[in-house]
């Protein structure tokens, strides 16, 4: 196959691959990209490239957005309200846009490489703009780590597009579309990416994916019974070693000495924080206001209104100062419950464990990945009130939809 010929067939998944450089460097341009992606589709249509197909898993993301619309009618800022419809009318437009198989297949190894392509671009741009900065203040921390190296957005997800790449790339070299060579150097370098932006979610999912991947290498080799123990001796070791090293007991104590803080009066504990608050105090105060709201709320607070609540929550322990904060929950799964009610928390839960559950039984790899990925990272984050995380998973989501009605062999 010649290169245009090559170009022609493959036209479709080369455009939709280069989304991931535009959401990760160039996001105010995505709206005008997905128009440009909504245009090749339809002449995919004209052209009878490509079939309608409902992807009925979409249908769940679907179901969230009409949450939030529904929750409107009884939102007490009508501005925040119309924002977070328009944010997240990606729930609905690409269910709705990406509900297609291809006929002669869709090569899902470009949209894997495109991700990892935009994924190492965005490194290199943040190592670029980290070396002036080294040379000027000498300080590896600020210039290399965090934020630092992850300019153009949050560093909690930038972890996420990194982790998925790792697992493409894992996946690419499974199903020999990539050289073990190559493969291996990829794998070093997106890890070091990821332990270089310091996430927390990042890191402890990392951690995990590597053990499972270990797991899975190991079962082959050994019995069940020695998989079991190895896992509680991991287990055991790790425990203890935690309890040994200084930076990790300290921040235990300090998470167990502020949750014993606040369980005893968290009155005095909000008036006390202080004016900068450490992740650890955020998140236990945020948690806990947004538990105390949702007992108070069981069906929702109504689309827009969280900062409202929460804001007089914590005005009302004393603390004008952190309410003018307006932190989120740092939590997805809390954050839907609290502003849009029970039936849209089922639904994430849906949409996040029922992915995991339908990539298992499917055996579909990339499938769990990304599912597990949206399921812890919503643990310890809002993922789905920012532009990165609102596109991206169901982007992706629909993406390997696609390639599941398109081919018969998942990768």
């Amino acid at each position: 196959m010649s290169k245009g010929e090559y170009i022609q067939r493959n036209l479709l998944e080369l455009i939709l691959s280069g989304f991931f450089l535009v959401l990760i460097l160039f996001s105010k341009l995505a709206a005008i990209y997905i128009a440009l992606m909504a245009l090749l589709i339809v002449w995919g249509y004209v052209k009878k490239q490509i079939q309608f197909s409902l992807n009925r898993f979409s249908l769940l993301f679907v179901g969230l957005y009409l949450c939030y619309l529904v929750g409107t009618f009884w939102t007490q800022d009508w501005s925040e309200a119309s924002r977070y419809l328009e944010n997240k009318l990606s729930f609905v437009l690409l269910p709705i846009l990406f509900s297609f198989r291809k006929k002669n297949g869709f090569n899902i190894s470009l949209i894997y490489g495109g991700l990892i392509f935009a994924v190492l671009v965005a490194f290199l741009y943040g190592i670029s703009i980290g070396i002036p900065c080294y040379l000027k203040h000498l300080s590896f921390p600020y210039c290399f780590l965090k934020s630092h190296l992850s300019p153009f957005m949050h560093p909690t997800y930038m972890s996420v597009f990194v982790m998925i790449s790792l697992a493409a790339t894992v996946s690419l070299m499974k199903h020999e579309k990539l050289s073990r060579t190559k493969g291996w150097i990829l794998i070093i370098v997106l890890s070091i990416y990821n332990v270089l932006l310091l996430s927390l979610a990042g890191l402890l999912f990392f951690g995990i994916l590597v053990f499972w991947f270990f797991l899975v290498w190991l079962r082959s080799r050994v019995s069940k019974l020695r998989v079991i123990q190895l896992i509680f001796s991991v287990l055991a070791i790790t425990i203890f070693v935690s309890l040994k090293l200084p930076f990790i007991k300290e921040e235990i104590s300090a998470v167990v000495e502020s949750t014993k803080e606040y369980t005893q009066d968290p009155v005095r504990y909000v008036q006390g924080l202080p004016e900068s608050t450490s992740s650890t105090q955020t998140r236990l105060v945020m948690w806990s206001v947004t538990v105390e709201e949702i007992k108070k709320h069981p069906l929702g607070i109504g689309t827009g209104n969280l900062d409202i609540v929460l804001g007089n929550n914590l005005r009302n322990k004393g603390n004008d100062a952190f309410a003018a904060k307006k932190y989120n929950p740092h939590n997805q799964f809390l954050h839907t419950f609290l502003e849009v009610g029970p039936i849209a928390f089922i639904l994430l839960v849906l949409i996040s464990l029922g992915g995991m559950f339908k990539g298992y039984k499917e055996d579909y790899f990339m499938l769990i990945i990304l599912s597990a990925s949206l399921f812890f990272n919503c643990l310890f984050e809002s993922m789905l009130q920012l532009q990165a995380g609102i596109i991206f998973y169901p982007f992706f989501f629909m993406l390997l939809g696609i390639a599941q009605r398109s081919n018969n062999k998942l990768i």
